[in-house]
């Protein structure tokens, strides 16, 4: 390479660099926690106008999402569904020298749409198509599926593996199977009615520790996690149907 063509290189990065700072920061969100982290957005939002405008949400699973970041994408805060995958990242200081924090603690809850029976009895009887989040890439597939091992029900069920557990809402939702183990969270802020839903002792399954992690210094990103170690994002997080970990920071 020439030093002339070395030079405008150089350039293009530099302009490219400066680009994707002053564009929206990239948030990648765990499928589980995309809809609380924009009720999030919009009360940051709300002492700071300008900034709801400042992010840009890329949902997945976050086995999906971890390997996209290990692969280059430009993802300025993750916030996950565990603790490893923020852990993995901060070890490879490559990706971020900032410190993993946990802000929040999931539930599971088992939703079957129309339940008529006490649950004793669909625990003993239950023979339809339960879908889970693909343990491999989503921490609540893998939550439930050592519940599942418990086991929860006594004739286990033929499984039916989403993504994540938007898309193992989706397969109950569509009606591709009749009930679903996923997040409290996404049943709350569908208004499913309480009597539709069964909530497992939280010492059946592995803790499921939400940590987040900052992957740039872009000013909308560090001001979203600011704001997430706040007493008000605490409480937006419990509303919605997590443990809030401020107490942990």
């Amino acid at each position: 390479m020439t030093l002339f063509r070395a030079g405008v290189f150089l350039w293009s990065l530099i302009c490219a660099s400066q680009t994707y700072a002053e564009g929206p920061a990239r948030i990648a969100v765990a499928a589980n926690f995309k809809a609380t982290l924009a009720v999030l957005i919009d009360a940051l939002a709300q002492s700071d106008p300008a900034s709801q405008s400042n992010y840009q949400l890329v949902s997945g699973s976050t086995g999906v999402l971890f390997a996209q970041i290990s692969a280059g994408a430009p993802f300025d805060l993750f916030l996950a569904a565990d603790s490893a995958r923020p852990e993995q990242l901060h070890t490879q200081s490559r990706f971020s020298h900032h410190q993993p924090k946990v802000y929040a603690q999931g539930r599971l809850a088992l939703w079957i749409p129309g339940r008529d029976r006490p649950w004793d009895a669909i625990f003993a009887t239950f023979e339809g198509d339960l879908a889970i989040a693909n343990p491999a890439l989503a921490p609540y597939g893998a939550a439930a599926s050592a519940l599942l091992e418990a086991p929860l029900f006594q004739r286990a069920p033929r499984r039916i593996q989403g993504n994540n557990v938007h898309q193992a809402y989706q397969f109950v939702e569509t009606g591709n199977a009749q009930a679903a183990l996923i997040s409290l969270a996404q049943l709350l802020q569908a208004k499913v009615p309480p009597d539709q839903y069964y909530l497992p002792a939280q010492v059946q399954y592995p803790a499921i520790m939400q940590k987040r992690i900052l992957l740039s210094d872009h000013p909308a990103a560090r001001a979203l996690d600011q704001f997430l170690a706040t007493p008000r994002a605490a409480a937006i997080i419990k509303q919605a149907g997590y443990h809030a970990a401020l107490a942990r920071e």
